[in-house]
C-alpha cells in the first residue's frame, strides 16, 4: 500500500511525488543541482520556479562548481531542517560507508546548509551551496548524495552491509537524494586560487580588485563566493583581458554585512595564449571612503590603488587602501 512522505524530501526523479516506499529507480535526482561555476543570484527564486526541470549540469573538472539542494515540503506546515552534501567516486553499489566521510563544505567551510518552507508544498532551496573542485576520473564519474535532517526525521546515515539493507535504506528514506554526476573538460581552469575572506565586525562596501601582470590580451579571468550576504554576490563572471601593455585590472564592489566569512576562487584560463614566465594575478580587497572620513587624507587616489580608468572616473573623490591582497605567480 503506498503512502505519503510527511516532510523536507528529495526527489528520487521527476516522477517522485514522495509516495513511500520511493520510486525504486535512484541516481537521477533533479534536486541535487550542480549549477556551474559562479553562484546564482536569488536561488530560492530560481531553482524553485523551474522545480519541474532536472537544471543539473556536469562538474566541472578543477573548477569551483556550486552545487544547490532542493526540497519539497510534505509536512502539514511550516518546515526547516539542515541539508548535507556527499560525494563518491561511482560504484555499482553504494554502501553508505563509501561516502559518509565524504562530506562537501559551503564557501564558509560549513557541512550543513539551511533550508525552510513556510507551507505545505513549498520548495526549500539552499541559498547557501556546496562548493566542490572536483578532480578528474579516467573514464569515470562521481555519485553525490543529499539528506535533510529535520525536528521530525533526522535522517542519521545508517550502517548497511548488504544489499537486502541498501534496498530498504533506498525505498525508505525520501530525506536522501543520489545524483550520478558526469564531469567535462569545457571552461576548466587552466589553475584558480582559493582564499580566506573574513570581514570583521564592521559592515561597509568593498571593492575586491583583480589585476593581472603580464598576462597576455585573449586570456581570461574570474572570482566568485558562493556565500550569501553581500550586496552584490561577490562575483566577476569570466571576462577577457584585453590586448594591454603587461598590465590590467577589474573589479566588483560590493556591500558587506558583519562579521561575514567566505572563501574566494579566482581564476585564470590561457585560451591558447602563452604569458611569459612569473605572470602576476592579484587579488586585492580595497576601502575608498568619502572626505567625511576620518582617514581620507592618509589615503591614496583610485589611480594611485591602480584602479581601472573606469572605476577612478566614478570614484574620482574619494580615497582608499588596500585592506588585504592575495597574489599567484605563475611560472
Amino acid at each position: 500500500m503506498t503512502a505519503m512522505y510527511d516532510d523536507l524530501f528529495f526527489r528520487t526523479n521527476m516522477s517522485d511525488v514522495g509516495q513511500l516506499p520511493s520510486p525504486p529507480d535512484a541516481y537521477e535526482s533533479p534536486d541535487i543541482i550542480p549549477s556551474g561555476i559562479y553562484p546564482t543570484n536569488d536561488p530560492q527564486a530560481f531553482f524553485s520556479s523551474n522545480y519541474d526541470k532536472d537544471v543539473g549540469q556536469s562538474l566541472v573538472i578543477g573548477g569551483p562548481n556550486y552545487i544547490y539542494l532542493r526540497t519539497r515540503n510534505l509536512a502539514g506546515g511550516a518546515e526547516s531542517g539542515k541539508v548535507s552534501l556527499y560525494y563518491t567516486p561511482a560504484a555499482l553499489l553504494l554502501y553508505p560507508n563509501k561516502w559518509q566521510n565524504n562530506a562537501l563544505q559551503t564557501g564558509d567551510q560549513q557541512i550543513q546548509s539551511f533550508v525552510q518552507a513556510a507551507n505545505t508544498g513549498d520548495i526549500a532551496v539552499t541559498t547557501n551551496p556546496f562548493v566542490w573542485e572536483p578532480a578528474a576520473i579516467s573514464g569515470d564519474h562521481y555519485c553525490l548524495i543529499s539528506r535533510v535532517s529535520t525536528p521530525k526525521h533526522d535522517n542519521p546515515v545508517p550502517q548497511v552491509g548488504s544489499y537486502s539493507d541498501l534496498t530498504a535504506f533506498i525505498l525508505n528514506n525520501p530525506g536522501f537524494g543520489w545524483r550520478n554526476v558526469s564531469l567535462t573538460n569545457a571552461n576548466s581552469p587552466t589553475f584558480d586560487t582559493t582564499v580566506n575572506y573574513t570581514h570583521g565586525t564592521e559592515a561597509g562596501r568593498i571593492t575586491f580588485q583583480l589585476e593581472c601582470t603580464n598576462v597576455p590580451g585573449g586570456a581570461s579571468v574570474a572570482f566568485s563566493a558562493a556565500t550569501p550576504g553581500p550586496d552584490p554576490l561577490i562575483v566577476l563572471e569570466k571576462t577577457t583581458v584585453p590586448q594591454n601593455n603587461g598590465s590590467w585590472n577589474t573589479s566588483v564592489t560590493c556591500d558587506v554585512p558583519a562579521n561575514y566569512e567566505t572563501n574566494i576562487t579566482y581564476s585564470y584560463w590561457a585560451n591558447g595564449t602563452t604569458p611569459p614566465q612569473n605572470f602576476q594575478i592579484r587579488l586585492k580587497a580595497l576601502s575608498y571612503v568619502d572626505q567625511g572620513n576620518q582617514f581620507f587624507h592618509m589615503l591614496r587616489t583610485p589611480q594611485q590603488l591602480g584602479a581601472s580608468a573606469e572605476l577612478a572616473r566614478r570614484m574620482s573623490d574619494q580615497r582608499g587602501i588596500v585592506l588585504g591582497s592575495h597574489v599567484t605567480i605563475g611560472r
